[in-house]
Parts: structure tokens; sequence; C-alpha cells
């Protein structure tokens, strides 16, 4: 009679030693930062960490999940800025998307590894835009409120919009962009109802 159940055993390989673990991790990371993404094989992740190549195979089916793994704590979205300024803390937000795209440097970290995972890849990163929508979406509808910008702003077309074009210049085109380009975006947001009042009301 068998007391210890399948189910409790880990799906893929043997336990994980926690320090062989970390060390993997860390060496991922370290190689991405050095090499670039296309730069980062298994090979090389198991000679940097000190383990056997087919204990990395164990753990992980390929280098996409094992560096998606090692990057995961970072790819969080930090909470919708407050700094009473909407346009500083849309700011905030822009540069924490642009951070997070371009890990360690190079946009083909976070998308080379979530999307060669195939569908369950991409999915991940729809949700890891999805997730930094949020505090965006917050803080327009925080302006909305107190009155920043007028009350019928496309709250959710401007945060699409604001991820289009942070991914576009990023991922597809590989630009560097810069805080005067997000600047230069920003401007896009329509005034505050207060400051278009003022304006009509000088002779």
């Amino acid at each position: 009679m068998n007391d210890h159940p399948a189910a409790s055993r880990p799906r893929r390989g043997p336990h994980r030693d926690p320090e062989a673990h970390e060390a993997v991790l860390a060496a991922t990371r370290a190689l991405v930062a050095e090499l670039g993404y296309k730069g980062v094989t298994m090979d090389r992740i198991a000679s940097r960490a000190g383990v056997a190549r087919m204990t990395v195979y164990r753990w992980w089916p390929n280098k996409a999940a094992v560096i998606t793994e090692a990057v995961a704590d970072r790819l969080a979205p930090q909470p919708a800025p407050d700094t009473g300024d909407l346009r500083e803390d849309a700011l905030l937000w822009l540069g924490n998307l642009v951070r997070t795209l371009t890990l360690l440097g190079d946009p083909s970290v976070v998308t080379g590894a979530l999307t060669e995972r195939g569908e369950a890849g991409r999915a991940e990163l729809r949700d890891l835009l999805r997730a930094h929508a949020e505090p965006a979406t917050a803080l327009l509808r925080r302006g909305v409120a107190r009155g920043r910008v007028p009350g019928d702003l496309p709250v959710q077309a401007v945060v699409d919009g604001w991820i289009g074009y942070v991914v576009y210049r990023t991922v597809f085109l590989g630009q560097e962009i810069t805080e005067a380009d997000l600047l230069d975006l920003l401007r896009l947001l329509p005034p505050s109802p207060s400051d278009g009042a003022a304006g009509g009301t000088a002779d």
C-alpha cells in the first residue's frame, strides 16, 4: 500500500537543491547581462553555475524557461505613483515600463524569453502588459477625479496607446526611449478643464 501519493512529488525532475537552483538563476542573470539573450545557452548556464548540463535540463526545458524564472521578480509593476502631479506620475510609470521591457539593457530578454516559450509565453507577456496597465489606468482615473484632465478622457485608449508606443519602439524597432521622448508623448494628454476655462476668460 502506498502511503505517499505521487501528487506530492514535483512534476519535472527531482527535488531542486536550493543552493544549486539559485546558482543557476544567478548565472543566468549574469550571462544575459554579459552576452544578451541570444548569447546565452544551456551549456553556458550550467558551466557558469557549476552544475551538470543535465541538471539544468531536468529543472527547465530550455533557456527561455530559465531566463523567464531568473528575471521574474524584476517584472512586477510598481504601484501607481502619486506625486500630486498627473504628468509626473505618468512619466514615472512610463519610465518603469521602459525599464521592464529593456531589462538588463536588452529588449530581447523579456520578449524573447516569453515569446519563445510558445503560447504559454505569449500569454505571460500579455498578462505582464495587463498588470503594468493597471497602475496607469488608476493614475489617469485619479487625474480625472481631481480635474487634472477632462472627464470624458478615454482612459483605456490612452493607456493602450502608451503601452503600444513603448512596445513598438523598444521591441520592434530596437530604439532607445529617452525621457524627452516620454515627455513628448505626455504632451498629447489634453489640458485640464480649469486650464481651458482660465484661457477662455482672458480678454
